[in-house]
């Protein structure tokens, strides 16, 4: 295969034939760490197995498989021993099996981002697996377009995956939604708020001692969870979806009746403030789901992370 391009992780993710190759090549001469599966998708692994077999040939360390590393990798994959080779091909999916990007509509370009997302390919689709597995039916009823399942799995894995899915082999479905509460901002160092209650203090003296308390003993058990210490801190985001605390002025049941922990409850919410966003936004869902986290640079990315997350997701049938 003749090289066309320079070939690294980026977003969009390449993809393609010469991404396969690589990754053959990579899985031939058994590139430490191993980029796993040759899927045609330049991912974080295949990157940092690149980076593997650069370093030692005194090559660029910079996981791009450019003009040298292209013919030092082929080269070295054509000395493999056959069982190698054939190994490396036995993982190849049909052609035609390779995922497209995103599984979205082409009308919905994953736009390109400096920072990656809270979590990579296989943890997205694992995410993905444990939420349909415990909460699928009550996803699919509440999903209606263009609000799909894997939509729903990606806002779940930009919230909170990263916290919970270390939780999931020794926790039950329901005690991790209850523990999904989260984000100590305008209380924590360095933080501020705009949106009410810009801290504890502020909630306090609205709602009262034992309300505060209740909540921040919520807080302090997901804490517990992360290995923190106590503090007395009332949290602002609730359940898998984060739904914020600013909205306890006009559904102050959610919070007060803890209804973060049933999956309907906060499906109901999710869909509810999409549909909002999605009104604002014209019909352009990219732009719903940058409206549904706020504006500014932090809001593009979100939107940018959600699409790729929900590409991968895609992938998870």
């Amino acid at each position: 295969m003749l090289r066309t391009r320079d070939l690294k992780y980026q977003f969009p993710l390449m993809r393609g034939e010469d991404v396969r190759a690589v990754q053959q090549a990579l899985i031939a001469v058994r590139a430490v760490p191993p980029c796993g599966v040759a899927d045609g998708i330049f991912g974080q692994s295949t990157q940092l197995s690149v980076r593997g077999f650069q370093e030692p040939r005194r090559l660029a360390v910079d996981g791009v498989v450019g003009n040298d590393t292209w013919t030092a990798l082929f080269e070295a994959s054509a000395a493999a021993p056959g069982t190698q080779i054939q190994a490396a091909s036995s993982e190849l999916p049909p052609a035609e099996a390779a995922p497209q990007q995103a599984q979205i509509s082409p009308q919905f370009p994953i736009p390109p981002t400096a920072a990656p997302p809270p979590l990579n390919r296989d943890q997205a689709r694992r995410a993905k697996q444990w939420i349909m597995r415990n909460f699928g039916p009550a996803v699919t009823a509440a999903a209606t377009a263009p609000f799909d399942a894997d939509l729903v799995c990606a806002i779940v894995c930009k919230e909170t995956a990263n916290v919970w899915l270390g939780w999931t082999d020794r926790m039950s479905a329901e005690d991790v939604l209850a523990r999904c509460v989260f984000d100590a901002s305008g209380d924590f160092p360095g933080t501020s708020r705009r949106a009410f209650p810009q801290n504890t203090a502020a909630f306090r003296a609205r709602f009262g001692n034992d309300l505060t308390e209740d909540l921040i003993a919520e807080a302090n058990r997901a804490r517990a969870l992360r290995k923190l210490p106590p503090a007395e801190w009332v949290y602002k985001g609730y359940g898998i979806f984060q739904y914020d605390l600013q909205h306890i002025t006009t559904d102050e049941a959610f919070f007060r009746d803890k209804l973060w922990r049933d999956m309907g409850q906060c499906l109901d919410r999710l869909f509810h403030e999409l549909r909002q966003k999605l009104a604002d936004a014209h019909g352009d869902l990219p732009d719903a789901i940058r409206r549904y986290n706020g504006s500014g640079d932090k809001a593009q990315e979100y939107m940018a992370h959600v699409l790729l997350l929900r590409s991968w997701c895609a992938e998870q049938s």
